[in-house]
This record gives C-alpha cells, sequence and structure tokens, in this order.
C-alpha cells in the first residue's frame, strides 16, 4: 500500500509540474504575440488618467510570472527525479528561473538578458519534458522515442520562426499615444489643456508582419535600406535623437515665452571626413569650427558663405574647439562642383551642423516610459506642452490637441515617419485636432479621413491656429 501511494504521490507531482512547466510555455507565445499587437489597447485610460503607454511597463515584470513556472515545476518535481541528469537539469532550471526573476524585477529594462534567460529555461524545460516522456515509455514498455516532446518542440520552433525570423524588409505600423503633461514637467509650470503625443513602431520586420500586412492597410513593409546601421547603433542613434529633441524643445519654448535665449549658434560641427579629403589629418570629427579666414562662422549658412570666397586648392587658416582647447591651423582645400550653378567652389571634404548652445533657464522633468525608445517626433508637441503649462491660462483655448513633428532649434516644425500610422492611432483617441509637418499633411490624412488634420511649419504656427480658431 506504503508503495502505491508513493507511486501515486509521484505521478501527481510529475502532472502538476508538468502542468507548470505548459503554463510558462503558453506564457511565452501569449507574450511574443503580445508585443507585436500591443498598440491596440491603446486609447485605454486607466483610473488617475494613465495611458496605455505608461502602464506598458508593468509588462516588463511578466517573465519572472514564466520563470516561476518553470522553477516551482522544477521544485516539485525535484524529490522525485530517479537520476542524476535529470536532477542537474531541474536545478539548473531553478536557478534559471532565479536569474530571471532577478533581472526581471531589479533591472527590467535589461530585455536582452532576461530573454536570454528565459530562452535558456525553455531550453532546459523542453529538455526536462523529453527525459520525462522517454521515462514513462520505458516503465510501459513502450518505443523509448519521445515522440509526443519532439513534436511539440518542432511546432514551437515553427511558431517562434513565425513570430521572430526577420525577413528582408523593415516595418511601420500604428504605436501609442502619450499624455504629454504627464511625460514633461516643467518648473513652475501647470498642466491647463489635454496634450497629446503619439509615437510609431518602426523595425525590422519578422514573417508575421508579412501576414498581418495583408490583413491591416496601417502595417507597411519597405525595403530595409542598404545603410540601415546595427540595430545596436540605431538603438544608441534613436535615444541620442530623443534627448537632443528634448533639449531643443526646452531651450525653443523658454525663448518663445521671454525665459532665456533658446538655442544660441556657437560654431560648425564636424560629424564626418570623407576618406581622403583634403582636411583629413588636420581636421576631425567632433572639431566645432569658429572661425575660417579670419570670419567668425557661428553656423552652417555662413560657413558656406565663406567658403564661397575662397578659392578652391588654396590653404585656408581654420580656428577650431577640440575638447576644451582652441587651435588655428591652416588647412588644405579642394575643388567640388555646386550642385546648383555648377561652378567650382572650395571644400573641406568634411560633414557638417551648427553647434548650438542651450539656454534653459528652467528645470523640465521627464517621464520616459520603456516603449518609447527614442526618436525626435515628439519635439513639436513637447514644446507646446512647456509653453502650454508655462501660459497663465494655457494655450489650445478649449481643443484636444494632438500633434507630431520634430522642432529644430529656429522654431520650425520638420518631418517625421510613419505620419499615417500616427494618424490612425490619434484618430482612435478624444483628440480634436492633429498638428502635422506641412509636407505631410496628405499622408495624415490616409490615415484618418475624418479627422481635423492641421498642417504646419513652425511653432507658431500651431499657436496662431490655435489663438485664432478659439473653442470657448
Amino acid at each position: 500500500m506504503n508503495i502505491t501511494m508513493g507511486r501515486a504521490e509521484a505521478g501527481d507531482m510529475q502532472r502538476t509540474s508538468k502542468v507548470l512547466y505548459v503554463v510558462g510555455l503558453i506564457l511565452c507565445f501569449i507574450t511574443i504575440i503580445a508585443a507585436e499587437l500591443i498598440w491596440i489597447p491603446d486609447p485605454m485610460r486607466w483610473p488617475g488618467g494613465k495611458t496605455w503607454l505608461e502602464m506598458i511597463d508593468l509588462l516588463l515584470y511578466e517573465p519572472s510570472i514564466i520563470a516561476l513556472c518553470w522553477a516551482i515545476g522544477a521544485v516539485i518535481s525535484l524529490p522525485v527525479s530517479h537520476s542524476i541528469s535529470r536532477i542537474v537539469v531541474r536545478v539548473l532550471i531553478i536557478l534559471d528561473g532565479a536569474l530571471t526573476c532577478w533581472f526581471s524585477w531589479t533591472a527590467p529594462r535589461s530585455i536582452v538578458e532576461w530573454v536570454g534567460l528565459l530562452g535558456v529555461g525553455w531550453l532546459l524545460v523542453m529538455i526536462d519534458l523529453a527525459a520525462s516522456e522517454r521515462a514513462y515509455r520505458r516503465r510501459n514498455r513502450m518505443r523509448r522515442t519521445p515522440t509526443r516532446s519532439i513534436s511539440a518542440i518542432v511546432v514551437q520552433v515553427l511558431l517562434l520562426a513565425i513570430f521572430i525570423t526577420p525577413i528582408r524588409y523593415n516595418v511601420t505600423y500604428p504605436g501609442l499615444t502619450m499624455d504629454m503633461n504627464h511625460y514633461a514637467k516643467v518648473e513652475g509650470g501647470t498642466s491647463h489643456s489635454k496634450l497629446t503625443g503619439v509615437l510609431v513602431f518602426d523595425r525590422r520586420a519578422v514573417a508575421l508582419d508579412w501576414v498581418l500586412s495583408h490583413w491591416l492597410s496601417t502595417y507597411e513593409l519597405s525595403p530595409i535600406p542598404p545603410n540601415q546601421p546595427p540595430l545596436r547603433e540605431a538603438y544608441a542613434e534613436v535615444v541620442a535623437m530623443k534627448s537632443e529633441a528634448e533639449t531643443t524643445a526646452a531651450a525653443v519654448a523658454l525663448q518663445k515665452l521671454g525665459i532665456g535665449k533658446g538655442a544660441v549658434a556657437e560654431g560648425v560641427m564636424i560629424t564626418a571626413i570623407s576618406k581622403n579629403a583634403p582636411a583629413e589629418g588636420t581636421l576631425k570629427a567632433g572639431d566645432r569650427i569658429v572661425r575660417v579666414a579670419g570670419k567668425e562662422t557661428s553656423d552652417v549658412v555662413i560657413l558656406s558663405q565663406v567658403m564661397a570666397d575662397i578659392k578652391a586648392g588654396s590653404s585656408v587658416q581654420v580656428t577650431y574647439v577640440r575638447g576644451s582647447d582652441t587651435q588655428t591651423a591652416l588647412v588644405q582645400t579642394g575643388e567640388a562642383e555646386d550642385a546648383d550653378t555648377g561652378s567650382k567652389r572650395a571644400v573641406f571634404g568634411i560633414s557638417v551642423q551648427t553647434a548650438y548652445q542651450y539656454d534653459i533657464p528652467r528645470t523640465v522633468d521627464y517621464e520616459r516610459p520603456y516603449a518609447h525608445i527614442g526618436g525626435p517626433s515628439h519635439g513639436a508637441m513637447l514644446t507646446l506642452t512647456i509653453i502650454d503649462q508655462l501660459s497663465p491660462e494655457g494655450v489650445t483655448h478649449g481643443w484636444r490637441v494632438a500633434g507630431t513633428g520634430t522642432i529644430e532649434p529656429d522654431g520650425s516644425v520638420g518631418p517625421v515617419g510613419g505620419v499615417m500610422q500616427k494618424a490612425y492611432a490619434v484618430h482612435r483617441t478624444d483628440a480634436e485636432v492633429f498638428f502635422v509637418p506641412a509636407s505631410e499633411a496628405d499622408e495624415a490624412r490616409r490615415g484618418a479621413p475624418a479627422m481635423r488634420i492641421v498642417p504646419v511649419s513652425t511653432i507658431d504656427d500651431i499657436l496662431n491656429w490655435l489663438s485664432e480658431n478659439k473653442k470657448n
């Protein structure tokens, strides 16, 4: 009787362990599908006005549930393990689950780490399930090949191939809207208006995206550009662009309010030097040119004007700032053909952009949800938000406002990607007017034909439209 009861208990423990393993596997695939379709619930607002974008960060803790299912399953079945190899596998599952939970709770944004650990956990779980099936078949004098486990592995690998295998396209699809008053709070400011920013998903496509693009018009596939940087470099670039957009928006907004000097040009930054360029070996990327041929060059336009008076092939004195040191050197010029006039002109063989000093007398605090990885497309709405918060009665005059567009140091609003998808995302909210860069108004109307789309070229265009079309 005791032996029979012991075997019954062992069987129950094995079955409970298997159920927990399977629950964890199902949650894995639910997570992958949810990550793809995470934009669908976007219009939802949580108690307290929290947006779906702001609540997504909670989902970063979900991998710990999967890891716990697997670890608890391994703990339950550990006492009835009948071989050293199965004991080792189950101990490894427990350790992997503990590490996954640790990363998920202490560093939830360390996605690479916990995804890797989940992958290891999945492999160990499948090994344990296959070993359990093989042992069951041996006890019952059946063929020892664990056909059920092998079939499950094949099915899962095929599903993963659909969900995560990259194809030779990029995909753009609707993103998420964000409450700009939650995202940014300026020192001394008060929220007056409903202001909505909008993001878009733009990434390397997988097989599932190809399928969805045939069902949903908001999923757009495009060929991968030949110069597309690796994922890690692209990530770093968009994060830097977001930071720069926030700095520019704060400076422009405060200047519009008479607080601070805004963005002050203080030279021309070298961003790259062409191979075998005349300036190669003398100038370097990161140098800030402040004077050429004795004339100050505060921005790119002035530099172009100065270079127009220099004879191609001659040497010219250049003063530049490298680090904290100001240096002067004689730099050789080359010759290039002007694309507009066809005439020859002097060049250094460098890529440049205007270097700005930003005057931001007020502190702006940001709440950065994980799903907003980067990019500059919220710049115009961030500028409007800061102006609205520091204006006594706000500036929207009763309108529920949404918008997209970059912000430049001179206050101009630049084009962004995925405007059609952004318009689609915005029209699902309660926004009444959607400001978009003037060159992209038609694309926005494709995504939201019934919405009030207002094309703008500067932040002043937005302020003037709101002032001239007061709702209350």
